[in-house]
């Protein structure tokens, strides 16, 4: 008798033990489980190994990766829960050879990973994400406009405009969205306070400017002054605003404030190279055209 309950208690065991079992394979991972083992405090390492266990059914689309970072979730957490979903490893340490520590490395087109410093547009194209970085380009030469007008206007008002531009009528890349969604990757390691041979540490260093076009090239007013005196930067008429987000680990994503027309225009670097207000000489410009179908 004894070793008849004893059979059935040795039997009762084995059988929850294996439901237990079939449970525990059969759970699936998630973003918000992930989020939920974060804000409960437990080590990155600990999440990562439950990753690695676990079956998963992870979003890691650019809105989901935001979202993760927003609650607090590690980068280290976030590469292994991309090479679950991928099947390949990952590295989120940050590069030695001057990659941006954002995140971890993975699809190219993806603003939530490892990127090298730059600004890269992101572009919908038939129904895919594509992300191109914007190359930069410099001003070479300036010129001074408005002399004659300043001479014969009374009282000394006329303005004389120093104009800083860079080379041909438009820009090689040419896009025909009019609220273009840019992310700017950078050093925010810093804290602000490089120089200007450093990789600048937020978007405020950067001003978006609208050029006027010429036949030949592409101008931008840095310089105005008359008799009575002289105002340098740039002119406000060419001056775009723009809202930027900061979404952690040197990622801005940074759009125009209002919707672009149609014409050429870039992000100026300021205190780049060798210029300055009176000449702009040397300054750096990532260029671009707004070019939509009429």
């Amino acid at each position: 008798m004894k070793t008849r309950v004893f059979a059935f208690a040795v039997a009762f065991m084995l059988a929850f033990g294996a439901i237990g079992a079939v449970s525990a394979q059969d759970e699936v991972m998630t973003n918000d489980e992930v989020i939920s083992l974060t804000k409960a405090g437990l080590a990155g390492s600990v999440i990562i190994g439950k990753i690695r266990t676990s079956k998963s059914n992870f979003d890691l689309s650019t809105n989901a990766l935001i979202k993760l970072k927003q609650s607090g979730v590690g980068d280290d957490v976030v590469g292994a829960m991309l090479e679950a979903k991928t099947g390949r490893s990952s590295d989120a340490s940050t590069s030695p050879s001057g990659a941006a520590p954002v995140g971890a490395m993975g699809d190219p087109n993806d603003p939530m990973s490892k990127k090298n410093y730059g600004i890269y547009l992101l572009e919908e194209r038939d129904g895919q994400r594509k992300m191109t970085q914007l190359s930069a380009n410099v001003s070479g030469q300036n010129r001074t406009g408005g002399m004659f007008t300043a001479s014969i206007t009374p009282f000394g008002l006329g303005k004389v405009k120093t104009k800083t531009n860079l080379p041909g009528r438009s820009a090689t890349m040419q896009i025909k969205a009019t609220a273009p969604v840019f992310y700017f990757y950078l050093d925010n390691s810093t804290g602000g306070l490089n120089t200007s041979s450093g990789i600048p540490a937020t978007p405020n260093e950067f001003t978006l400017v609208r050029f006027n076009q010429r036949s030949d090239n592409r101008e931008v007013t840095i310089s105005k002054s008359n008799s009575w005196g002289a105002k340098g930067g740039l002119s406000d008429e060419y001056v775009v605003p723009l809202q930027a987000e900061d979404l952690g680990n040197g990622i801005f994503k940074v759009t125009p404030a209002l919707e672009l027309k149609k014409g050429e225009y870039g992000f100026m670097l300021l205190n780049s190279g060798n210029s300055n207000t009176a000449a702009g000489v040397g300054a750096k410009f990532f260029d671009f055209g707004v070019n939509m179908t009429p």
